[in-house]
């Protein structure tokens, strides 16, 4: 019958799927990998060494993609200051906050982005958020306390409010972006918005990292170390980048940022199974309250929105423009 073979159509899983799942996955392991990296790499030190390489690998992307990397002086105004928040400021944060919690709480707190995209959003008027959404980002940071103040079992990696504190912090500093790129959007390709703000961001956390980088004994990195630093270079910011954007490009922005709600559970179970972190209540009870926010918010559109007064779609949108980055 026509309505069984849509139905069945509705559950298969085709090569598209496949490769979201396949980001998915190596998103929510990277928090793993990056925090085995840094027990012998300096944080600040690992991350100049792999966004270093990740954005001379999307440059060169760029140019082979026939894209120029010339821009008006307003729109690299914007994508310098888009790459000191989404980068540099980030990236800072990011990396220092990791080191001093666990991965996952880094991946739950990260979680709350969507929404915080949504306010910010709402505030500078993009948007307009109805009750529905606010009760969603209510949710959203309660279950961010509640993980932040929830005690950890002992016998395993402890989590610290400041290292939750920094992740947090991060997490607004990419959603800062997010929402600074979206008029960049409308003019230039987003492998062009994130390469060369990236670039940007890069040359200037560099000057951030460069006490890590002269102090670090290089030549003492294993082989697991510099492994573990390449693939987070090239599969969470290159390969898991090309295969995000082809979907985009297949099925659209709100199609494919379903996925990234994933991606905090890839990562709470990779530290578990990896790291040997702890899931107790507290945090599967903020976790559920976080993705009962993100739930709640993107039910904000009113009936019969179109796309852009829908609210979280839109910003579900650009979030899958910019991809997620960890």
């Amino acid at each position: 019958m026509p309505g069984s073979a849509t139905r069945a159509r509705g559950f298969t899983l085709d090569a598209n799927d496949l490769g979201l799942l396949g980001v998915v996955i190596i998103w929510g392991l990277n928090l793993t990998v990056i925090k085995f990296a840094i027990q012998e790499v300096r944080p600040l030190a690992f991350n100049a060494a792999r966004f270093t390489l990740a954005a001379l690998t999307l440059l060169a992307l760029l140019r082979l993609q026939g894209e120029s990397f010339r821009t008006d002086r307003r729109d690299l105004l914007a994508l310098i200051a888009a790459g000191v928040m989404g980068h540099t400021a980030y990236q800072v944060l990011f990396i220092e906050g990791i080191a001093r919690t666990t991965a996952s709480h880094a991946a739950l707190i990260f979680g709350v982005s969507p929404v915080v995209v949504a306010i910010l959003s709402s505030l500078l008027g993009h948007e307009r958020i109805r009750m529905t959404g606010w009760l969603g980002a209510a949710s959203a940071f309660g279950g961010v306390y509640l993980i932040m103040a929830g005690k950890a079992p002992a016998g395993g990696p402890a989590p610290s409010l400041r290292g939750d504190l920094l992740v947090l912090a991060a997490a607004v500093s990419w959603c800062i972006y997010t929402v600074m790129a979206h008029p960049l959007l409308s003019r230039h390709s987003p492998l062009k918005v994130t390469a060369l703000s990236l670039g940007w961001g890069v040359l200037l956390m560099l000057p951030f990292c460069a006490p890590s980088i002269v102090h670090q004994d290089w030549r003492r990195i294993g082989v697991e170390a510099w492994a573990a630093t390449l693939y987070s270079c090239l599969f969470a910011l290159v390969v898991a980048y090309l295969l995000w954007y082809r979907s985009v490009k297949k099925v659209g922005n709100v199609r494919t940022a379903v996925y990234s709600n994933l991606v905090p559970v890839t990562g709470t179970l990779a530290g578990w199974a990896f790291l040997g972190e702890r899931l107790y209540p507290a945090l599967a009870v903020g976790a559920a309250a976080i993705f009962g926010g993100i739930a709640l918010t993107r039910m904000n559109a009113p009936p019969g929105a179109g796309a852009r007064s829908a609210g979280v779609n839109d910003s579900a949108g650009i979030a899958a423009d910019l991809g997620e980055e960890f």
